[in-house]
């Protein structure tokens, strides 16, 4: 098959486009054959940081495309379902023709949903549900801060939390317009703009309920003001540390989401509600009622440019990586 491949890992990171044997599936497992995948900040970290990795390996976290074989102890899939799947970030993963991944992180997804609109669900689009339905518990009527609501995550936030009625408020250095059509009902610019003023004025000095932050720890920490007694912080980079925390009283409730480390850290249930938070998404997707946020399709070959201009910030929305047309 042909896999793109990271020789170096580091300042720079090497990768070439080579043939390699296909993977099999072992007990357990099934091999997809993809049809697209998607680029995330997580390929581009794991190849200038990823010391553990045995090279040479292939990244891709997304997967979407079609079971191909199965192995022992699987029955839930079939050859032909078409499918999507987050990848074991220290395994071979997406940026390849074939995958091989655990059963129990497999989604299902409809007839009538495209992969390249599937091919952006398993990193962003379930990261996004994760921080909305199982951490922060956004309910209509509450408010959001979401941060970094360019990406393809924060867009996904964006249109999850509006779906439920909640008021939005995303960060963005460009393209306002195209984040209110997602659902923003205020968008504010943290280049020119004091977003935690602007998030009080917004919200009549009432803060809001929940922050979902996809910088770091240092601007969860800073976003710490705006959040309301009893708040949430959903932390997808990195947490506050304990020094810049608020008083006890505020009650505040801190969260993580690691979707990738479920490997390492989670077990089969785990992995199954992962599996579950992608067939949400991608039956809303198919029902129309979340845009995949297709910016640009790119072969596999365009990947490491791809992989450099993300790290450069230049990427809004999702980016997806065309490997085989699948029916």
């Amino acid at each position: 098959m042909k896999a793109l491949l990271l020789n170096q890992v580091g300042c720079p990171y090497e990768l070439s486009l080579e043939e390699v044997p296909v993977p099999v599936p072992g007990p357990g497992e099934v091999r997809i054959k993809v049809a697209y995948s998607s680029i995330n900040p997580v390929d581009f970290k794991f190849a200038k940081g990823g010391s553990s990795l045995a090279l040479p390996h292939v990244l891709g976290i997304d997967a979407a495309g079609i079971v191909d074989a199965v192995g022992p102890e699987v029955s839930a899939w079939k050859a032909g379902d078409r499918v999507v799947a987050l990848n074991n970030l220290l395994r071979w993963g997406g940026f390849a023709e074939y995958v091989v991944v655990s059963q129990d992180i497999v989604s299902a997804i409809p007839a009538h949903l495209a992969f390249d609109a599937a091919a952006t669900i398993p990193c962003a689009g379930i990261t996004a549900w994760q921080a909305v339905y199982r951490k922060a518990h956004l309910e209509a009527g509450q408010s959001v801060l979401v941060n970094a609501g360019g990406g393809g995550v924060g867009g996904f936030v964006i249109q999850l939390a509006k779906a439920l009625g909640a008021t939005v408020y995303a960060t963005a250095s460009s393209e306002p317009e195209r984040l209110r059509k997602l659902g923003a009902d205020a968008v504010i610019n943290y280049k020119t703009e004091n977003v935690v003023e602007r998030v009080m004025a917004l919200s009549g000095g009432r803060g809001v309920d929940a922050v979902i932050d996809m910088v770091s720890g240092a601007a969860s920490a800073a976003l710490l003001p705006v959040l309301r007694h009893n708040g949430h912080i959903v932390c997808v980079v990195g947490r506050p540390s304990d020094a810049t925390l608020p008083p006890w009283g505020k009650a505040i409730s801190i969260h993580d989401v690691a979707l990738g480390f479920a490997y390492q850290h989670g077990d089969s249930d785990n992995l199954r509600d992962i599996a579950r938070g992608g067939e949400f998404m991608a039956k809303q997707m198919a029902d129309g009622q979340l845009d995949p946020m297709i910016r640009q399709v790119i072969p596999l070959e365009a990947v490491p440019d791809a992989l450099r201009a993300a790290e450069a910030g230049q990427n809004q929305g999702k980016v997806v990586i065309r490997i085989a047309d699948l029916p």
